[in-house]
């Protein structure tokens, strides 16, 4: 695919080479402008073009300029001078700089086609020679492999296109032109046993290469497919089936059995449905590395998972725990007590170890979860713009086996809180922090039926604690503030509102209208209905969607 680049200070040129020239028939996916020279240069370093359409006069930098920058700094880009001027001082720098057309305004249609088609024909093939050079160069070196696992991991991602590497696809990998379909199937380290990343002293891309020269060796006799590492992630191996795609899963099996042969572990493979090719290609990608993403990580048989979708109520049922165990682990951490915040951790890996269902996503959605909650203490308590990536970071929590160990997920999680603690000095005045909690809940959620009890459950405090530390730091009793609180939120409705008056009663957290007109008068020395009349503001213009009294 190639790119294009109009250079004109005239509004109406450029609209016209947009408009004559049939970019699609010769394959231009993307068209820019620039009005002069020096915007030009910041293009071309950008957007690297193939073919310019260039002015000669131009301001800050003109054409005679911009063409022998580009002699310099991109002799690959083929240009066509368009101008109104016959004068040679013009035209010789198209000539010295490999212009490949000169055109005289105003533009000719058919001139202007032909001179573009040149270029077009003339770039792609010196792009064809230049990329056969590149693969000859390649295939005479040890960067073979790299070129693959680089230009696979492109085209698998949907950053290069099938049709630039159709041509080698055919010749060295032997995937058929007319091929339809196809499979991904991704195959995950991140499980992996620790003797086998031991065997290659901890060396992740040697055993990825390893392992996808096995895979490899199962497959290159059939020319069905090609295994190379993913060039984007260390853990990832990539499988892609262009042939026989409805055996995939038995290919896959083999390739995991020889593993095992090899070195006594077996790995997670995530496999993909068959799909259209190349059109679907990155979605196939997407659905495999899906397919891993929503394993069972406490599944104690089968490691090839097809992407599938879960069961809604399943899914629910562990999504629902994250904001419940996050909010108990959270208040744990605002009391201070080293105890109860590893109490709080074991309640949470004794949920995860009686779950049925836990899938990778899950987890790393939790443990990001915690990392921005670390993040956003740490800010809180010594200024720092956010958690480091080295004070935060959790390993892998596989047993022997490659399956999720919720104990040392356990183990991990205590270790980065303890740390944490040691940093910030979580415990100093924590007591404060955390009646602060308590009096930003009673602000938020006042209207509803609180007790001393409820407190006491939800803060993970008990009942009596709860009382005395309030007051000492707030200087004010726990009931005494609530039921402030809602008198000041009744007077507010009072004097703004025509609401009945066993409304409002409901709306500051009083069922009982009459138990809330003695609470009112207790503070204030009147009924609600005195209140309400002796208010200065009756007399605004009572609001239609209210109910009068």
């Amino acid at each position: 695919m190639m790119k294009v680049l109009i250079v004109d200070d005239e509004k109406h040129v450029r609209e016209a080479i947009r408009y004559f020239i049939p970019w699609q028939e010769h394959g231009v996916s993307e068209i820019y402008e620039a009005t002069n020279g020096q915007e030009a240069i910041n293009l071309i370093l950008e957007q690297r073009p193939a073919v310019i359409f260039t002015d000669m006069r131009m301001p800050l930098v003109d054409g005679a300029e911009l063409l022998e920058w580009l002699h310099k700094h991109s002799p690959n880009t083929k240009t066509i001078v368009i101008s109104g001027y016959q004068d040679f001082s013009y035209v010789k720098p198209a000539i010295v700089y490999g212009g490949t057309d000169y055109l005289l305004k105003p533009l000719n249609s058919k001139q202007l086609i032909a001179a573009a088609e040149r270029a077009f024909r003339m770039w792609k093939e010196e792009e064809h020679e230049r990329e056969l050079a590149f693969r000859q160069n390649i295939q005479l070196n040890a960067l073979r492999p790299l070129y693959w696992d680089k230009s696979l991991s492109d085209l698998v991602s949907g950053v290069r296109s099938y049709q630039e590497l159709a041509p080698s696809l055919s010749e060295e990998l032997g995937l058929r032109k007319d091929t339809e379909s196809c499979r991904v199937a991704v195959i995950s380290l991140q499980s992996a046993n620790c003797r086998l990343i031991e065997k290659f002293h901890g060396d992740l891309q040697l055993t990825s290469f390893v392992l996808a020269n096995i895979c490899n060796e199962i497959i290159s006799s059939e020319r069905i497919g090609f295994a190379f590492r993913y060039w984007h992630a260390d853990t990832e191996i990539v499988v892609l089936f262009w042939d026989k795609v409805e055996e995939a899963e038995k290919w896959v099996l083999l390739m995991n059995e020889s593993i095992q042969r090899a070195y006594g572990v077996q790995l997670d493979i995530g496999l993909s449905h068959p799909k259209a090719f190349p059109a679907q290609l990155a979605s196939a990608f997407r659905q495999a590395r899906q397919g891993l993403s929503e394993r069972n990580l406490l599944q104690r048989h089968g490691r090839i998972h097809l992407c599938r979708e879960q069961p809604e109520g399943k899914k629910a049922a562990i999504d629902n725990e994250l904001p419940v165990c996050l909010e108990k682990f959270r208040l744990s951490v605002l009391s201070g007590d080293l105890d109860k915040m590893y109490r709080a951790v074991d309640d949470w890996a004794e949920q995860l170890g009686s779950l049925t269902l836990l899938t990778e996503s899950n987890v790393q959605r939790w443990q990001e979860e915690i990392r921005l909650l670390f993040a956003r203490w740490r800010k809180e308590h010594r200024g720092d713009n956010g958690f480091a990536e080295d004070n935060l970071h959790f390993e892998p929590c596989y047993d022997v086996e490659g399956l999720f160990s919720v104990e040392g997920w356990r183990v991990q999680l205590k270790a980065q809180l303890l740390k944490l603690i040691s940093e910030c000095g979580l415990t100093q005045s924590a007591d404060s922090r955390l009646m602060l909690e308590i009096r930003s809940y009673l602000d938020q959620n006042y209207q509803q039926e609180i007790t001393l009890q409820h407190i006491a459950e939800r803060f993970y405090i008990s009942r009596e604690n709860v009382s005395r530390k309030f007051k000492q730091v707030t200087g004010e009793n726990l009931s005494d503030y609530l039921t402030n609180l809602r008198i000041e939120k009744a007077k507010i409705l009072l004097q703004n509102t025509n609401m009945r008056l066993s409304r409002i009663s409901e709306l500051v957290g009083y069922e009982d209208e009459k138990y809330f007109s003695r609470v009112f008068k207790k503070s204030t020395g009147q009924t609600p209905r005195e209140y309400r009349n002796t208010s200065s503001l009756t007399n605004e213009v009572p609001d239609p969607k209210m109910e009068s009294e």
